[in-house]
C-alpha cells in the first residue's frame, strides 16, 4: 500500500495504535545501512587477502558472515514492520469507508425513519447503538432468511441487532448489490431491519468482500455471506452463509444473563 493512497487521518490513527512502530521504521533503515557498510568493508578485506594485497586475517570470514546475517535479519524485521503497518492502514481505511455507509431504519409504526444514519452513528455511546448484520445473497435465500428473522423480530430488536439485507446479482465476472423492494421486507415488526442508502457506496465498500466470497466458493451467490459489526464499529464476524438468528439472539441473551459485558459484541 502506498502512503499516498491513505488519508492523513488514517495515518495519524495508525501511529496512535502502534506508536513504537514508527520509531522502528526509522531505526531499521539506519541499522540496515550500517550492516551493509560493515559488510562492504569485510568483503573488501576478504578480497584483498584473497589476492595477496594484505595479510589474511582469520577474523575476516567470521565478520563477513556476521555482517551478512545481520543484513538478512534486519531486512526481515524491517519488512515485517512495513507489512504490519500496511495491514493496519488497510484495516483503518476499510473501517472508515464502512462507517460512512448510510441506511434508514424502520420506526415503531413500520414506516421508514425520516433521516438517514451512518453506520458510525450506530456505535456504542452515540444514543442508538446497534450490532449491524449485513447480509448479501440472491433474492430467494435472502427472502428466506428475512422470513426466518421475522419470527425473532422482537428479540432481535431487544438485542440491538439491526439487519441490512442486500440483494446480490451477477455483473460481468463479479456481482452487484441492490436494495430489496419495500414490499419484500415483510408486514410484521420491522424495527430490526434497515434500508441501505447510497448503493454505489455500499457496492464500493463490499466489492472486495464479494470477490473474496466468490473466489472462496462459486455458490456464494446462493449461500450468501454475512458481516456482523460490533457496537464498537469493528467487524466481529465475516462468514459465508446467512445468519443463524436463534444463535445470535441466544448468544446475546446468555451473555446478559451471565452478567458479561455486551457493549462491544
Amino acid at each position: 500500500m502506498q502512503q499516498g493512497e491513505v488519508s492523513q487521518k488514517a495515518r495519524l490513527r495508525e501511529e496512535t495504535e502502534a506508536p513504537f512502530a514508527k520509531v522502528r521504521l526509522f531505526v531499521w533503515p539506519a541499522l540496515f545501512a550500517a550492516a551493509g557498510l560493515a559488510s562492504y568493508f569485510s568483503a573488501t578485506s576478504a578480497l584483498a587477502a584473497a589476492v595477496g594485497v594484505r595479510p589474511a586475517d582469520p577474523d575476516t570470514p567470521i565478520n563477513l558472515l556476521v555482517d551478512v546475517c545481520a543484513i538478512g535479519s534486519i531486512g526481515v524485521l524491517w519488512r515485517r514492520d512495513v507489512t504490519a503497518r500496511d495491514k493496519r492502514l488497510k484495516r483503518i481505511e476499510a473501517g472508515a469507508r464502512l462507517a460512512a455507509l448510510r441506511l434508514r431504519m424502520f420506526s415503531a409504526e413500520n414506516s421508514v425513519a425520516g433521516s438517514a444514519s451512518s453506520l458510525s452513528d450506530l456505535r456504542g455511546g452515540r444514543g442508538q447503538s446497534k450490532r449491524v448484520v449485513i447480509m448479501c445473497a440472491a433474492q430467494e435465500p435472502l427472502l428466506s432468511s428475512l422470513d426466518a428473522a421475522e419470527a425473532f423480530a422482537s428479540r432481535l430488536f431487544s438485542a440491538d441487532l439491526l439487519i441490512v439485507p442486500l440483494l446480490l446479482a451477477r455483473r460481468n465476472a463479479g456481482a452487484a448489490v441492490s436494495a430489496l423492494a419495500d414490499d419484500l421486507y415483510g408486514n410484521g415488526d420491522r424495527r430490526h431491519l434497515a434500508l441501505p442508502q447510497g448503493l454505489e457506496a455500499w457496492q464500493a465498500v463490499l466489492e472486495v468482500e464479494i470477490e473474496a466470497a466468490l473466489k472462496q466458493d462459486p455458490t456464494a451467490m446462493q449461500r450468501g455471506f454475512t458481516l456482523v459489526l460490533k457496537k464498537n464499529g469493528r467487524v466481529g464476524t465475516r462468514r459465508l452463509g446467512l445468519p443463524d438468528w436463534s444463535g445470535l439472539v441466544e448468544d446475546v441473551d446468555a451473555r446478559t444473563l451471565a452478567g458479561l459485558d455486551t457493549s462491544n459484541i
